[in-house]
Parts: structure tokens; sequence; C-alpha cells
């Protein structure tokens, strides 16, 4: 896993707490799940990192875990030195949702776009990376994003998983992380840095030990899907999840 830029947001979130900025607030339809996004700088950094958390029936479920992309041979992360430039709600006919354009406030020009949609049992975001002078090219080394768990799971977390992972929370119910599957996309893996902290991971393409995907700018990600359910049967089959993001 390519973690080098990626400690400049890890290691100051694993020391404390951060101070959140620009927050925005997507809540299910029916009230339960809500989904703050905002950037933070975390205690002891330097670069605003855009960053949510999610919490079910008012309890938090998932603690301030950073997002962003690693770009081949460019830093800061994208996801790094960003501040909020626009942002608009977003509603369909079984779910809330938001878009927001996270300029990095630098002379780059690179910005990077983030859509998520919140339904009654779940929620579902993906990032946008807008066309700039450095960024015509897309060489994507990683999705750095971070599913950091509020409380712990019942027999623990594996070192590494692959998706869909499904987990069930003591003394709470099932959660699990889905991808959607784009062909000629890299499968997300999962990495656990902590007893807490999972952190997604693209595995490299198998002649280039340094990219895991190659495209062109404009670029959409696929959606990363986080489901809730009181018992294990009622998180949904991997095959109905894309009637949910239409």
């Amino acid at each position: 896993m390519h973690t080098a830029k990626f400690l400049a947001c890890l290691l100051p979130l694993l020391a404390g707490a951060a101070h959140a900025q620009d927050d925005r607030t997507v809540v299910s339809p029916n009230g339960q799940l809500e989904f703050h996004l905002f950037t933070a700088v975390p205690d002891g950094g330097v670069l605003s990192c855009l960053a949510y958390q999610v919490r079910l029936h008012g309890k938090l479920l998932l603690d301030i875990s950073y997002l962003g992309l690693n770009i081949h041979f460019q830093e800061p992360l994208l996801g790094e030195n960003v501040g909020l430039s626009s942002d608009k709600q977003l509603h369909g006919d079984h779910y809330n949702g938001l878009w927001a354009d996270y300029p990095q406030t630098s002379t780059t020009g690179r910005r990077i776009q983030f859509e998520v949609r919140v339904w009654d049992n779940g929620l579902a975001f993906r990032y946008i990376v807008p066309q700039s002078p450095l960024l015509m090219d897309l060489l994507l080394e990683d999705d750095v994003s971070q599913f950091d768990f509020a409380g712990d799971a019942v027999g623990g977390r594996p070192a590494h998983a692959d998706l869909p992972y499904i987990e069930q929370e003591v003394g709470g119910g099932w959660v699990g992380i889905y991808d959607q599957d784009v062909p000629g996309f890299p499968r997300m893996q999962l990495n656990r840095a902590d007893a807490h902290l999972m952190l997604a991971h693209l595995p490299d393409k198998p002649h280039d030990p340094k990219v895991a995907f190659e495209g062109k700018t404009p670029w959409t990600s696929p959606w990363r899907i986080i489901v809730v359910g009181a018992d294990r049967a009622a998180l949904p089959h991997p095959d109905a999840l894309g009637d949910l993001l239409r």
C-alpha cells in the first residue's frame, strides 16, 4: 500500500481530534442516519483535509474519517489542502444528498468534487475529478478513504478484507461496506490501521507497481457504499445496491 503521502493526514488523526470547518450535513428521509462532511486540520497537522462522520439514531457510528485520492507523482493528496467553494443539496425518490466542490488552496489548479447520497439504511459517496492543466491524464495510485468505526466489532476486525466487508457491532447492529463494480476499475480492499480504523486500498495494476488505475479527466469514481441493519439479513444484497444509486 502506498502510504507515504497519506501519513500527513493519518498520523495526526491517530493523535487526536480535529477542528471542523464548512460543516455540511445530509440526513436520511426518515431522519435517523446523518452524514457530516467538513474540512479539518488534524491536531499536529498543517493541511486542511476533507473528512466525514456518520451518526445513526444520534449515536456516532463512524468517527472522523479522512477522504481523498493519491495521484501518481503529485502532492499533496487530492483531498488535502482544500477549501469548500460551492455546494448544493440533492434529492431523489429515496434519498437526500449533497454535491460539493473543493479546490486545492494552492497554485496547482486541481480540485476534487464529492457527492454523497443518504437513504434510510445506508449511504454512498463518490469522487469527481474535473479536468485541470495538471490533471488531464489520471494516474491513480490509491483511494485513501478511511472508515473509522466508533465502536468495537464482535470478534475484532481483520488485518485485510475484500469487499463486501460486513461486521456486527458490539451491543448494536450490523454494518456493511461495499463498492460499485465498474468494469476496468480495481475492486477496493480494506486494510486495518488499528482496532477501529480501516483504510481503503486499490491493488496495483499487474505490470505497473505504482499505479492502480489509468484514465482521463473528467473522471468519476465508483460509489463507496455503507449500509446498516438491525441484523445481517437486513443488509441489502450487493446486486440490489445498483437500484439505490440510480
